[in-house]
């Protein structure tokens, strides 16, 4: 049975991907954004990985109007929309493989452990955000998120590699991100993790994942090392009632703040639905305000900062093959 790109990507919207996009396999393997550490198709599957098919869930919008960075409404919402995103998945492989091409999911947020890495920076098989810019969904902003047309970063990504092999989506033309002209993302992170053109994935992690891995071992150390009169106040406590749920649900594990994502006025939602809650900026600080300035200035004599040119083919749009 053969299958077209049109009829997949109509399968993947009538399962609820609000954005599907579709790269080759080979380009992705040829422009892996960290050769030192490349998280390529090939590296997954050489058999199986013709096709990237690109999968976006937007964020519930009631949940981008909330101003917290650790709400807990917020953390649940996300992590039934990665549930949803990880089924959709799953049945849009069953779909393919029906059809007679092998194909794997790629989930949103499986890491490899033996890449973990205590600061930050464990990263999946596949950088999504990447290869979502080669299947067309959008372009990178300043802190390297994806911003697409229709929900800026407001999206969950995930991906299915496939036998197929299917006509690949065109990248866009220009730039969506306004770069150092508007900083909003850098004014609103709370950890100060947004540099230019750069996330500082050791400042930003405590605050994305508030409830996860790291969280966890620092409560089960505090454990170790307290008395037994402590140990049993701590058995009973907030955190490990915090960690209890999240190990049950996920939530504040891989959903946790949004700033950057709920005041980023790109897509076509913002000014409909989000500019009225997120306009002022609580977390703007003169400090702030003087680095972004700063950068601002360096731009207008071309200086775009030392980690710009790195990621130029998926800022700038319109990467060659």
């Amino acid at each position: 049975m053969s299958l077209t790109a049109a009829a997949v990507k109509a399968k993947a919207r009538a399962l609820g991907a609000d954005l599907v996009g579709i790269a080759r396999g080979d380009v992705l393997d040829r422009h892996p954004p960290d050769p030192s550490r490349p998280q390529t198709p090939a590296r997954i599957t050489s058999d199986d990985s013709k096709s990237v098919i690109v999968l976006a869930r937007r964020l519930l919008t009631g949940i981008n109007r909330l101003k917290g960075h650790d709400d807990r409404h917020k953390q649940y919402s996300t992590e039934l929309v990665l549930t949803d995103l990880e089924e959709i998945e799953l049945k849009l492989v069953y779909f393919l493989e029906d059809a007679g091409f092998p194909s794997i999911t790629v989930p949103p947020v499986h890491f490899d452990p033996r890449h973990y890495d205590p600061k930050g920076d464990t990263r999946g098989p596949l950088s999504l955000a990447h290869a979502a810019v080669e299947a067309g969904l959008g372009t990178l902003g300043l802190n390297l998120m994806l911003l697409t047309p229709e929900y800026g970063p407001r999206v969950l990504l995930g991906a299915v590699l496939t036998n197929c092999e299917l006509d690949p989506d065109r990248p866009l033309a220009e730039a969506l991100c306004l770069g150092e002209a508007c900083g909003r993302c850098l004014l609103a992170c709370p950890a100060d993790a947004i540099g230019q053109w750069k996330l500082d994935k050791e400042r930003c992690a405590p605050l994305a994942s508030p409830y996860g891995f790291s969280y966890l071992m620092s409560h089960v150390e505090r454990m170790v090392q307290a008395s037994r009169e402590e140990q049993l106040a701590l058995l009973k406590s907030k955190e490990s009632f915090m960690s209890w749920q999240s190990i049950l649900r996920g939530v504040g594990v891989y959903s946790g703040c949004t700033r950057c994502v709920d005041v980023c006025p790109v897509g076509r939602d913002y000014d409909t639905h989000l500019r009225d809650a997120q306009e002022a900026i609580a977390e703007r600080t003169p400090e702030k305000e003087a680095r972004l300035a700063e950068m601002a200035r360096r731009r207008e004599s071309g200086d775009r900062g030392p980690h710009y040119a790195h990621s130029t083919r998926w800022i700038e749009g319109s990467p060659g093959p």
